[in-house]
């Protein structure tokens, strides 16, 4: 599972959705190679990001005006720092809105893999901001400079938390009737993720009224920091449990859409044309069938099931009537009856774009060569 921000993942399924807006055909979509450009991408940004909290951890650590303090792990020791003139502390800006992302556009093994990002990106986020949080307020003293640190780890793991929940429901929205076993792994994950957004936002609060105490010259209650520590980590436990559980998303994910697959393709025909006409007459069915079943972008099993049907059936009905000849147009049907129950919707939109042609240059009837 990869660590990484989903900041420049997302840019760029805006920007794929756009171009391929403007072409008339849809390609079809290889998924790995999508995951791996992401993964590639989104790793220099989180690099970048990672590189800019260390250096506040540094600068705040090095403004101390207290005895050696640790920083999150592994950072080195520092040395106690002569009594300095106080830093004006930024104001923390608020958690980002999760945007929106076009699910549609995505396989299901996409969208799968995107969810297995924002979910560890938000465990590492909120472990860093637990980590951050109880390093700091170790001494039972904080100081305007570790609140400001503080609340900018916890503004980051509100940002990836609220990513990946909002992933989550779009993946419920589209595959929660057909893929249970995939949903029931995610809502064991997404009870941590709410568990984790919480806290995050409980810390939240609590460091906004500290910077409000600090700011004002007051001495902080022991209570107040002894209460923040706790919701530190609870979130730090909550994540831990979310990993556990994330584990099994990637073999669950593979495992049902081989299934899926497979089984789609074990169908057999209830309904085998007696003649050439009602061969092709059982493509058609099976066109207008996937139509439906794609047109909305949400998959059902009962709309699995007639596709898979409806294909068993026109397959049966060209090994019957079509002869050899339109073996290529039988594996293109069986291929894309696969990329529906796979849940790969843009692939299937695609198929039936070349099945549709297909079926408008069928013959009356097939010229099958006489038997010698």
């Amino acid at each position: 599972m990869k660590k990484c921000s989903l900041f420049v993942l997302i840019a760029l399924l805006v920007l794929s959705t756009a171009a391929c807006q403007s072409k008339p055909a849809t390609p079809a979509i290889d998924t790995q190679a999508t995951i791996n450009a992401a993964v590639y991408a989104t790793a220099t940004a989180q690099a970048s990001m990672n590189t800019t909290v260390q250096t506040m951890v540094a600068a705040t650590l090095a403004a101390q005006p207290t005895a050696t303090r640790a920083a999150t792990t592994g950072a080195p020791t520092i040395a106690a720092q002569p009594t300095a003139t106080p830093q004006p502390v930024a104001t923390a800006k608020p958690a980002t809105a999760a945007p929106t992302v076009n699910a549609v556009t995505m396989t299901e093994e996409e969208l799968a893999a995107l969810i297995d990002q924002a979910v560890n990106e938000a465990i590492a986020a909120t472990t860093t901001a637990s980590t951050t949080t109880t390093t700091y307020s170790a001494d039972g003293a904080l100081t305007t400079q570790e609140v400001a640190a503080m609340t900018a780890a916890v503004t980051a793991a509100q940002t990836e938390i609220n990513q990946a929940l909002a992933l989550a429901n779009s993946y419920y929205a589209l595959y929660a009737d057909v893929s249970t076993e995939m949903i029931t792994v995610l809502k064991a994950i997404e009870t941590d993720l709410n568990s984790m957004a919480t806290s995050m936002n409980t810390m939240a609060t609590s460091l906004q009224q500290i910077n409000t105490t600090l700011s004002q010259g007051l001495t902080l209650a022991q209570s107040t920091i002894t209460q923040l520590q706790t919701t530190a980590n609870q979130a730090k436990t909550a994540a831990q449990n979310a990993q556990t559980k994330a584990k099994s998303w990637d073999s669950t994910v593979k495992t049902n859409l081989d299934k899926r697959g497979n089984e789609a393709l074990a169908v057999k025909p209830n309904n085998i044309p007696t003649d050439w006409k009602g061969a092709t007459q059982s493509v058609n069915t099976y066109i207008e069938t996937v139509r439906n079943a794609v047109g909305d972008n949400k998959l059902t099993k009962g709309e699995i099931s007639a596709v898979s049907l409806a294909g068993a059936n026109a397959v049966a009905g060209l090994n019957s009537h079509g002869g050899g000849q339109f073996q290529g147009l039988s594996s293109a049907i069986n291929t894309t009856t696969k990329q529906v129950a796979r849940g790969e919707t843009p692939k299937a939109k695609s198929s039936l774009g070349g099945l549709e042609q297909s079926a408008r240059s069928l013959p009356s009837a097939p010229s099958i060569p006489s038997r010698k």
